[in-house]
């Protein structure tokens, strides 16, 4: 969704065509503020942003600011921040600090030789006593790097209950709880709930949310890479158990909890999407269900907001009940802006999304044949794409296929090369394998300790790959893949012989390398073209003052920069092979 500036006092409606799709009986708010959202004394609505408290009394047509820190320069609210006002009337925000955000120079998470703790992303909490007018200087609770929060409220008994999280020694993140008995002004830190699982900076038990039930206990659920939300259970905020996997199925992202003024909890969260339920990650659509028996069960979910487009989303939610049953929900990302009322929920549905078929390659064009660094990948603007528009910016109707399937070495190819190339008698094969065919998985049980393709059938496959192209009067031309480099998540798998967990290049030059090498020999002896991506990765790193790793941001898959680059390349060899 494009956002357009709110300016004050004047009515914002920054809807693009590619808004999420809402409920058939939900509104569009009017605005593009973002929440958490909170009700002054008054009957108004308060929210904040980086730098101000923003506030309306006209259902969020018209809003007016007032600054949140009398030192600006020194502080900057996150996206991801909780709002709560107590029943005292003392207004309590938690974000964390981008103004002393500070990670080591290329990221390096997890990396021999770097410490932890120099990753920073501080936690504080700021109060205001005269509805968000004026505030307090900000308390800073915590130092280490913490990824989200957005979740807060205040107990029957007091105690204000706040869910955070941190990097921990293990390189993955742990949800750690904070409570104040004086209303904001000071904190108590209590449990760290690590459920133990994965060392990369997404991974761990984080992004928690928080409720009280009404026997006074609490109940929390985290965001986890297991396929489920794991709950945990406390009657003081401070001491924590059951630490456990739910049977909610999500994605990896955050829930939201909320109690509503009918006395039922509401839950909304990203749960696997109705048309691909095995995923893990997608976060297209948002749903709601509810509870009646304090989250022992919960009612059939109902998809509230959904975003199709390739890599649309709709995650990071917050709900807030502007009036009894009226709900306004918003998120972070996707730029979901919406309010419902709950009765109207069961009164139509968003249909399931039908993927549409995939297009027909037009006879004559030309195939991208390769594995994921070649496949369509969410948003991401793949080589692909890039050289048709460039062919088509100089007059060329030639059109491009991608070819590419994840996981695929040659000898998945060469099965599939003529249902998904051939058939479609292209003029021209681009042909990009070598990363799966060189992989030793040294993470199976038991260790492997060679090649999945072997490195003589590698070469036989791409010769009778070839040939069969130039028998069906296609060109070929080959291209080196783009190196490896080391992540944390990388090192865990295959930190062992023979991959050195040490050296840069050490998950590239133990096999990979060879490959190839072995390449560029094929490719002179056929004398088919060769464009050598893995040679220009340094130069093109150095252009563009960044690294290879940074053009990997997972180590393995080249980002936009890296698309960018196999483009250039590539067009004009097309070029030369299509005279």
């Amino acid at each position: 969704m494009r956002l357009l500036p709110l300016l004050l006092g004047i009515t914002a409606t920054a809807f693009a065509a590619d808004s999420p799709t809402l409920h058939p009986k939900a509104a569009a708010l009017p605005f593009t503020h973002q929440g958490p959202f909170i009700t002054t004394t008054d009957g108004g609505v308060l929210c904040m942003d980086a730098k101000n408290a923003l506030r309306s009394t006209n259902e969020g047509r018209t809003w007016s600011i007032a600054p949140l820190f009398a030192e600006p320069a020194k502080f900057s609210v996150s996206n991801e921040r909780a709002l709560l006002r107590t029943r005292e009337g003392v207004i309590i925000s938690a974000w964390m600090n981008g103004a002393e955000r500070k990670e080591p120079k290329g990221w390096h998470w997890g990396e021999p030789g770097v410490d932890w703790k120099a990753f920073i992303l501080p936690t504080y909490s700021c109060r205001s006593t005269d509805d968000g007018r004026t505030w307090e200087t900000p308390v800073k609770l915590s130092d280490p790097w913490c990824g989200c929060i957005h979740s807060m409220i205040q107990m029957k008994s007091g105690r204000i209950v706040l869910v955070g999280q941190e990097i921990i020694p293990q390189w993955r993140h742990a949800t750690v709880m904070w409570v104040s008995d004086d209303l904001g002004k000071s904190w108590q830190r209590g449990d760290m709930l690590d459920y133990g699982v994965g060392t990369h900076d997404h991974a761990g038990s984080l992004e928690g949310s928080v409720i009280e039930r009404k026997d006074g206990s609490l109940y929390l659920l985290l965001r986890t890479e297991s396929g489920f939300l794991w709950e945990a259970t406390s009657r003081d905020g401070l001491k924590w158990t059951g630490l456990k996997q739910t049977n909610i199925a999500s994605v990896t992202c955050c829930p939201q909890l909320n109690r509503l003024s009918d006395g039922r909890i509401a839950l909304l969260w990203n749960a696997p999407p109705r048309h691909d339920p095995k995923s893990g990650s997608s976060r297209v659509e948002l749903s709601l269900a509810f509870s009646d028996d304090e989250a022992a069960t919960w009612s059939k979910p109902v998809i509230v907001a959904a975003n199709y487009v390739p890599g649309g989303r709709v995650s990071y939610p917050y709900l807030y009940e502007r009036k009894p049953g009226e709900l306004w929900i918003t998120t972070m990302q996707g730029g979901l802006r919406m309010k419902i009322n709950t009765a109207d929920l069961a009164a139509g549905e968003i249909p399931t999304f039908v993927p549409p078929p995939k297009p027909q390659p037009k006879p004559g064009g030309i195939v991208m044949f390769g594995d994921s660094t070649t496949a369509p990948r969410g948003s991401l603007k793949v080589y692909a794409t890039r050289v048709e528009t460039a062919l088509q910016s100089i007059g060329s109707s030639l059109s491009v296929h991608n070819a590419g399937i994840p996981g695929n070495t040659t000898r998945d190819a060469l099965k599939r090369l003529q249902s998904d190339v051939l058939n479609y008698k292209p003029r021209i094969v681009v042909m990009q394998f070598g990363i799966n065919d060189s992989a030793v998985d040294v993470w199976k049980n038991p260790p492997a300790t060679n090649p999945r393709v072997p490195l003589a059938e590698y070469l036989s496959n791409l010769r009778r790959m070839i040939s069969a192209a130039q028998e069906a009067k296609a060109k070929v031309i080959l291209m080196t893949t783009n190196p490896l480099r080391w992540t944390s998540k990388l090192r865990e798998l295959y930190g062992k012989p023979p991959y050195d967990p040490a050296a840069e290049d050490g998950f590239d030059s133990a096999t990979l390398a060879g490959y190839n090498d072995a390449m560029r020999t094929l490719a002179a002896e056929l004398k088919v073209p060769l464009v050598d991506v893995r040679a220009a990765y340094p130069d093109f790193a150095a252009k563009h003052q960044t690294t290879v790793e940074g053009i990997l941001p997972d180590g393995m898959h080249p980002n936009d920069l890296g698309q960018e680059l196999v483009a250039e390349l590539l067009v004009p060899a097309l070029r030369a092979a299509l005279r």
